[in-house]
């Protein structure tokens, strides 16, 4: 544990022991968000040792477009500091934070944001935007990116693997479903039509 402690924060200036430690308790709490059928994306929000909110995605759960797991975390901080300014809290999270998400974490003046994996179609932190360190905002958060990165792209990898296997096999289960409808459809004439001509026999005898 300690070697890889030291390897992240080798790879990362920047970046303490604590700021990986919570990383990898995102990741676990990601994992779980994943068996729940969300997203595997989580965020703690921490300041020293002490977590003060942790959250993962509930869009799934919530039917919610913003309950993006750095959302709920901050709101949750939030109402335990019972102040909306963050002031000397870091964020882990596993996923390069979209515009929204960017945009909260400057509003709530968190001093530091620790992310995992890059975002190529929404990241806005240094992907598409560099929303938490643009000079022209009052307010710019500490940032370190690709934080133990590999583990939280297999995460999301693995996740929508098994989300197109089960679409796939819905698609294969709709099909057969389809094809035996059609064949009992294409029967029942025949059926019908043999039936008849028995009867028609019946009542001429």
């Amino acid at each position: 544990m300690m070697n890889s402690l030291r390897l992240v924060r080798s790879a990362h200036a920047g970046v303490g022991d604590v700021d990986v430690r919570m990383m990898q308790r995102a990741i676990l709490l990601a994992r779980s968000a994943a068996l729940a059928g969300e997203v595997p994306i989580a965020a703690v929000i921490y300041r020293g040792d002490e977590v003060i909110a942790e959250a993962a995605n509930t869009r799934e759960r919530e039917a919610d477009p913003t309950g993006h797991a750095e959302i709920v975390a901050i709101r949750e901080a939030g109402r335990k500091l019972g102040e909306w300014r963050l002031e000397g809290c870091s964020m882990a999270v596993t996923l390069e934070p979209c515009p929204m998400c960017a945009g909260a974490a400057v509003n709530a003046r968190l001093a530091k944001l620790v992310y995992g994996a890059t975002d190529p179609k929404a990241g806005a932190c240094e992907t598409l935007f560099n929303i938490p360190s643009d000079t022209r905002l009052n307010h710019r958060c500490e940032m370190h990116g690709g934080v133990l990165s590999n583990q939280c792209v297999e995460l999301l990898r693995a996740f929508f693997r098994e989300r197109r296997a089960e679409q796939k096999r819905a698609k294969e289960a709709t099909r057969a479903a389809d094809a035996a409808r059609e064949v009992r459809t294409t029967a029942s004439p025949q059926v019908s039509s043999a039936e008849t001509s028995s009867n028609a026999k019946r009542r001429s005898a």
